[in-house]
């Protein structure tokens, strides 16, 4: 049974993420993950895993008919390749060392879209490359939402939502899948993010009335930011880690 004061904190992030993804179509795994994993390293990644299924899930039902189809069939693609590597990437290179190549990457990519926008463009290949990022990412540390979502950060609010919740709603459960393959799924992590849905459920619910504020040049400066602040937890996990 996971500890209660670290349930605590972690349903305290769960909520908060919930109301960031909600409102934006990412962030849970950005606030959560963290806390979680200070807050008690065994229910990681799989607690999270599993509340960010359940939330994308609710998230895809709620703007279902606005998902991008095309494009999100390319990102899976490429997720389902990324969580077949992630399996190999976790047995050649360290948890330290892929936090900071994703960091840099994520950064990268942000001054890239700050300077020139229109030199990330969303094409074939850019959607396969951010599913495969996010395929490893997701599944090693949860994270691994903001390349999809600055594929998409200038497409419509309703948009960009409904299709990362359709490509989180199938790529975490892939990620659960390859972890419950690897036997790196245990019982407890389940059993904790069971627990955590109540939280998850309130942060959803009132994220509803938030969407309508974020559109336009808000969303993209959100999305900027989201993905800024991720490769900040990134790195500063990996300084600790290591």
């Amino acid at each position: 049974m996971p500890d209660v004061l670290a349930l605590v904190f972690a349903a305290v992030a769960v909520f908060l993420g919930s109301l960031v993804q909600g409102s934006m179509g990412v962030g849970l795994a950005l606030v959560a993950a963290p806390v979680v994993q200070v807050a008690d390293p065994g229910l990681m990644p799989g607690a999270v895993l599993l509340v960010a299924f359940v939330l994308s899930v609710l998230g895809a039902a709620r703007e279902f008919g606005y998902a991008d189809w095309h494009g999100v069939s390319w990102a899976l693609a490429g997720r389902v390749a990324g969580t077949l590597a992630a399996a190999c990437v976790i047995s050649v290179v360290s948890g330290s060392v892929l936090d900071l190549l994703t960091a840099g990457i994520t950064l990268a990519i942000v001054a890239v879209m700050t300077l020139d926008p229109a030199r990330v463009p969303m094409n074939r290949a850019t959607l396969i490359a951010s599913g495969a990022a996010a395929g490893i990412t997701g599944t090693t540390s949860s994270i691994g939402g903001p390349f999809l979502a600055l594929v998409y950060h200038r497409e419509p609010g309703p948009t960009t939502r409904g299709t990362l919740s359709v490509f989180f709603a199938v790529g975490t459960l892939l990620s659960l899948g390859a972890l419950a393959a690897a036997g790196r799924l245990p019982h407890g992590q389940l059993v904790a993010g069971t627990l955590l849905m109540p939280a998850m459920a309130a942060g959803f619910w009132l994220s509803g009335p938030l969407r309508r504020h974020v559109e336009g040049e808000r969303m993209r400066k959100g999305v900027l930011l989201i993905a800024v602040a991720a490769a900040g937890v990134l790195i500063t996990r990996s300084l600790i880690g290591a």
